[in-house]
């Protein structure tokens, strides 16, 4: 079973903005980002194991042949986009300095 960390969520949601902007670079209609809504199911499995653990993940790829019972939880984050290049700003999906929201 493969997880995938709230980290690794983020991160994807950032590299799509990048390619949003990225496209949108040079275009006549301009798109601020107002906010990031993003939505996770959350997975709390018990594989039922002798080890007795439990394994929590943003989402969960692959199948196999142990017991398991799963929780599934809604988790809804809204995020507030800034671009740090842009003095924190918020970003414009059309602007020519795409990739910007380099990390720190």
């Amino acid at each position: 079973m493969t997880t995938v960390g709230l980290a690794a969520a983020i991160e994807e949601l950032r590299q799509e903005l990048y390619a949003a902007q990225a496209q949108g670079a040079g275009q006549q209609f301009a798109f601020g980002v107002e906010e990031a809504q993003l939505e996770l199911l959350l997975e709390l499995r018990d594989s039922g194991k002798a080890d007795g653990r439990l394994s929590f993940g943003v989402a969960t790829v692959g199948a196999g042949g142990e017991l398991t019972t799963v929780r599934t939880h809604k988790l809804t984050l809204k995020l507030s986009v800034r671009d740090r290049a842009a003095g924190g700003e918020r970003p414009e999906i059309n602007d020519r300095d795409s990739g910007s929201w380099s990390e720190e």
